[in-house]
C-alpha cells in the first residue's frame, strides 16, 4: 500500500509538470515619473497609497517617484502619439539610479537596519504561494515544508516593477475650454489624463542569485557585514523590459448643482486615488493579455463539477473566462498545447492562507468545446471584455435589420456570492442595447416605404444546459418610430412596447454563436403627432397603421464575444 500510495504521489507530480507551465505569484512594485506635468503635484501626492490587485505581491518602495523635473520626455515627437513611448534604456538607468531593485531585494530578504538579511519574508511567501499540488509533492520528499519554503526563492526572479508616466492631466474646466463647451453644458468637474506604463522585470536567474548570496549576503553580526552591505547598495543590478500599456482615465462627479450630483462633492484628493485605482485596474488585464506569466494557470482537479484549487488568492472572481488546455506531443517530440473548452468562474474558493493539502476548489461551467477530464488537463486565464454584438434579421411582426449589443454585468457581481459559495444564479446575467431598421411598403397606395426605426434595452441571462448550446430568456422595453407624410401634413408615428422572449445560442466557434430568438411584444397606445399642428393623437390599436407588425416575431443572425 505504501508503494502504491507513494506512486500515485510520483504520478501527480509528474503530470502536474509535464501538463503546465507552472504558475506562481509574481510580485509588483509601482513607480511614477515626474516631469514637469500639469497638475503632476498632486497626482504624485496621491501616487504611494496606490497598491496592485490582489493577487500580486506588492513590494513597496521607499521612494515610488523618480523625479525628472526640468527634464524632456526622451521621445521621438515626430511620432504620432500612441507610438511616442520612452525608450526603455532610459527608464532602466532611471531604476538604476534609484536603486530601486536594492529596494525590492530588501523587501525580499527583510533587510534589518544594520544591512543583514533573512529568510523570513521567504519562507512566508513560498509557503502562502504553494498550492495542494506543491504540498502533497513536498510531503512525499525527506524535505517536507522545508521544500515549499524554498519555492520563494524562485519567486524573486518575478519581481516586476511598473512605471507610469502621466501626462496630458487635465481638470474637467480646463477639458471644457479646450472643447469650447458651452457654460450651461459644464456639468462635471473633476479629472482625465492618459498613462503610459512600462512593465520591467529584475533579473535574478540562478547566476545572479549566486552572486547575490556570494557577494551581498550577510547575516546579523558577521564581521564583513559592514563591507557587504555597502557593495549591496552600490550594486547595478539588471532590469529586462517585459511591455508598454497605454490607457487613458477619467475620476469626475457631477457638479453639485445638478439633478445627480452629490451634495458632499468629493475632495480633489479622492478623485484623484479613484483615477488612479482605474489606471490600474485598465493596465492589469494589459499585463495579463500580453505576458504569460502574469496569466493565472491551474490543474483541472475535478470535473463534475469542472474544479481547480485557486481562488480568491489568485484573484479569482465571478465569470472569468478561462481556457482548459492539454498538452499533447508531436511525432518529433515537440510538445504543444491543445485547446479542449471555454469555461468561466461560477464559485469562488476562500484560500488566501498557507496550503494544508486540503484547499476548497473554485468551480467553473463550461460554454464551448469537449469533454474536460482531471488526467493533465489544466485552465489557463484568458481574460475578455464581457461584450457581444449581434447582427441578425428579424424575420416577422417588427421586422428589420437588427443589431445588438450586450454586456455581462455578472463580471461586477463577485462581491455579491460569498467567497465558497456558488455564485451560478448570477453568471452570465447581461444587459443589452437593440436596435433595427426596417423599409416597409404597407399598400400599393404607398408611394415611399416607411421607414421604421427602433431601440430597446433589457436585461437577459445565457444559460448552459448543454456545451457549446445555450438559453438566454430576456425582458426589455422600448420605442419604434416612423414618418408619413401625405399631402402637405407629416405624421410622426411613436409607439413604446415592453418586450420579452427567448434566445438560443449556438456556438461555432469560442468566440462566435449562431443564434435565433423567439420575441413577443406588448405594445402600449399609439401616438401619431401632426407636425404642422403640433396636435398629437392616441391610438389603441398598432395594426390600424402597419398590418402584422405588433405579432411575434423571429430573429435569426451572429453573435461575437469579446
Amino acid at each position: 500500500m505504501k508503494y502504491i500510495m507513494a506512486f500515485g504521489i510520483f504520478l501527480m507530480s509528474y503530470l502536474h509538470l509535464l501538463a503546465q507551465p507552472e504558475y506562481a505569484r509574481n510580485s509588483l512594485s509601482l513607480v511614477a515619473l515626474k516631469f514637469d506635468g500639469r497638475h503632476d503635484n498632486i497626482i504624485l501626492s496621491q501616487f504611494p497609497s496606490l497598491q496592485p490587485p490582489e493577487k500580486f505581491y506588492f513590494n513597496p518602495l521607499k521612494e515610488p517617484i523618480i523625479v525628472l523635473s526640468g527634464s524632456k520626455r526622451p521621445v521621438n515627437e515626430e511620432l504620432p502619439e500612441l507610438l511616442q513611448y520612452i525608450p526603455p534604456d532610459n527608464i532602466k538607468k532611471w531604476l538604476e539610479d534609484k536603486k530601486v531593485a536594492q529596494q525590492i531585494l530588501a523587501t525580499w530578504f527583510n533587510r534589518q537596519p544594520d544591512g543583514s538579511f533573512n529568510v523570513d519574508v521567504l519562507k512566508q511567501r513560498g509557503l502562502y504561494n504553494a498550492n495542494d499540488n506543491d504540498f502533497l509533492a513536498a510531503s512525499a520528499s525527506k524535505r517536507g515544508e522545508s521544500a515549499l519554503m524554498d519555492m520563494g526563492l524562485k519567486l524573486v526572479n518575478q519581481s516586476y516593477v511598473l512605471v507610469y508616466d502621466f501626462f496630458d492631466v487635465m481638470t474637467m474646466d480646463e477639458y471644457y475650454d479646450n472643447k469650447s463647451v458651452a457654460s450651461k453644458d459644464r456639468i462635471s468637474n473633476g479629472y482625465k489624463a492618459k498613462v503610459k506604463s512600462y512593465l520591467f522585470r529584475l533579473d535574478f536567474s540562478e547566476e545572479v542569485a549566486t552572486q547575490f548570496f556570494n557577494n551581498y549576503w550577510t547575516s546579523a553580526g558577521d564581521k564583513d557585514l559592514a563591507l557587504k552591505a555597502r557593495a549591496f547598495e552600490q550594486a547595478n543590478f539588471k532590469w529586462i523590459h517585459v511591455a508598454n500599456q497605454r490607457v487613458e482615465s477619467e475620476a469626475t462627479q457631477y457638479n453639485a448643482n445638478q439633478i445627480a450630483g452629490l451634495k458632499k462633492q468629493k475632495t480633489n484628493e479622492e478623485l484623484i486615488r479613484n483615477l488612479l485605482a482605474d489606471v490600474m485596474e485598465k493596465v492589469t488585464p494589459q499585463m495579463e493579455a500580453g505576458n504569460d506569466a502574469f496569466r493565472v494557470k491551474a490543474m483541472v482537479s475535478s470535473v463534475h463539477p469542472i474544479s481547480s484549487k485557486i481562488g480568491k488568492k489568485e484573484g479569482l472572481s465571478l465569470d472569468n473566462r478561462y481556457f482548459v488546455y492539454e498538452n499533447r506531443q508531436k511525432k518529433d517530440g515537440t510538445i504543444y498545447k491543445k485547446r479542449i473548452a471555454v469555461v468561466k468562474v461560477m464559485k469562488v474558493a476562500e484560500n488566501r492562507q498557507v496550503t494544508s493539502g486540503k484547499s476548497e476548489s473554485s468551480e467553473f461551467y463550461k460554454i464551448f468545446g469537449g469533454k474536460v477530464d482531471n488526467m493533465g488537463m489544466y485552465l489557463e486565464q484568458k481574460n475578455d471584455a464581457g461584450l457581444n454584438l449581434f447582427l441578425g434579421y428579424a424575420l416577422d411582426g417588427m421586422t428589420g435589420y437588427t443589431g445588438r449589443m450586450d454586456y455581462f454585468i455578472s463580471k461586477f457581481m463577485g462581491g455579491l456570492v460569498p467567497a465558497g459559495k456558488s455564485g451560478k444564479g448570477l453568471s452570465s446575467l447581461l444587459v443589452y442595447v437593440e436596435g433595427a431598421y426596417d423599409s416597409k411598403k404597407y399598400t400599393d397606395l404607398d408611394e415611399d416605404p416607411f421607414e421604421f426605426t427602433r431601440v430597446s434595452l433589457g436585461i437577459g441571462k445565457d444559460i448552459y444546459p448543454f456545451s457549446g448550446l445555450y438559453f438566454e430568456p430576456y425582458l426589455g422595453y422600448g420605442i419604434e418610430f416612423t414618418n408619413w407624410t401625405i399631402e402637405d401634413e407629416k405624421l410622426s408615428f411613436e409607439t413604446e412596447y415592453a418586450e420579452g422572449g427567448l434566445r438560443l445560442g449556438l456556438h461555432i466557434s469560442a468566440g462566435v454563436q449562431l443564434m435565433g430568438s423567439y420575441k413577443y411584444s406588448y405594445l402600449f397606445p399609439t401616438k401619431v403627432k401632426n407636425e404642422s399642428t403640433g396636435v398629437t393623437d392616441t391610438y389603441d390599436n398598432y395594426d390600424d397603421f402597419f398590418k402584422d407588425r405588433s405579432k411575434a416575431g423571429f430573429t435569426a443572425g451572429l453573435r461575437f464575444m469579446f
